[in-house]
């Protein structure tokens, strides 16, 4: 019986993986100023990578940057995780000028770390001015890995909200949705209960039984918008294709110093490698 639910799990995964290849959602970002805002060098690939590979598309015509809000320097490795979080998000097309890390006395690295929300609010705000941002996206209010630092990510935005909404070129922020641990490492196979719990296909849902232009909306608004309209759904799902995927393992190589036993592992089975749904906030 648990032969048989593993097969099943296993076919409807390939299946709901194919449908993604054929590329029948589109990602509504698409020719705007976007930063992606982590705590430590590395981040950026462990966990948002699916996010990167699919906004760095050329055809998006994106502009993306990444704001790194500490050096990593836990291990006094800060100089060198610098250089390799470049030379990670080289990986993914993003220059040298776009990546940006943060390495001040009070965002210091470490789970024990309590970064002030306000400080981290006002260094958004401060990078969407300097760099006309219009998108924002950072981890939820689990960060994932419940890792301090990330959590204070995102405890930041919500400052950077409340504080800054009325008068910052900012438009849209996402977070990236938290799961189980369970769930964490079944990479590619925890696609169909993702198809199942997200809202992200509704737009696709909306336009098959004929209505057409039509997307959950930030704050449940659900008024009809033109095709030509951009549309800033409350979820998005990023799926990598096979090529996303190598390309996400090659820039997680970049990150030498991080590569022990247990992080070769979670480039093998974590779904963060593959699969990243995002949720609005703003």
């Amino acid at each position: 019986m648990l032969q048989l639910a593993f097969y099943a799990l296993l076919f409807t995964s390939i299946c709901g993986y194919a449908f993604f290849q054929g590329r029948f959602l589109e990602s509504p970002l698409r020719k705007t100023s976007i930063v992606l805002v982590i705590a430590h060098p590395d981040d950026e690939v462990m966990f948002f990578g699916p996010t990167l590979a699919e906004l760095t598309r050329p055809e998006h015509g994106n502009t993306v940057r990444v704001l790194c809000m500490s050096s990593g320097n836990h291990d006094n490795l800060g100089e060198t995780r610098k250089k390799e979080l470049v030379a990670s998000c080289k990986s993914f097309g993003i220059r040298e000028s776009h990546v940006t890390v943060l390495d001040r006395e009070e965002l210091k690295d470490g789970p024990e770390e309590l970064w002030d929300p306000s400080l981290v609010g006002d260094q958004m705000n401060l990078y969407a001015k300097k760099h006309n941002i219009e998108t924002i996206i950072t981890f939820d209010e689990r960060g994932v890995s419940s890792h301090t630092n990330h959590i204070a990510c995102y405890v930041g935005l919500t400052y950077f909200i409340q504080t800054f909404k009325e008068r910052t070129p900012v438009k849209t922020c996402y977070v990236l949705k938290s799961i189980s641990l369970l769930r964490k490492y079944t990479s590619i196979l925890d696609l169909p209960l993702t198809m199942v719990m997200t809202e992200a296909l509704m737009p696709l849902i909306s336009e098959w039984i004929g209505a057409s232009g039509t997307a959950p909306l930030a704050r449940g608004s659900n008024n009809r918008v033109s095709r030509t309209t951009p549309l800033r759904p409350l979820e998005l799902l990023y799926v990598s294709s096979p090529s996303a995927i190598a390309q996400a393992k090659g820039a997680m190589e970049k990150h030498e110093s991080q590569m022990v036993w247990f992080r070769k592992l979670y480039v093998i089975f974590s779904r963060y490698m593959a699969v990243n749904e995002l949720r609005r906030v703003m």
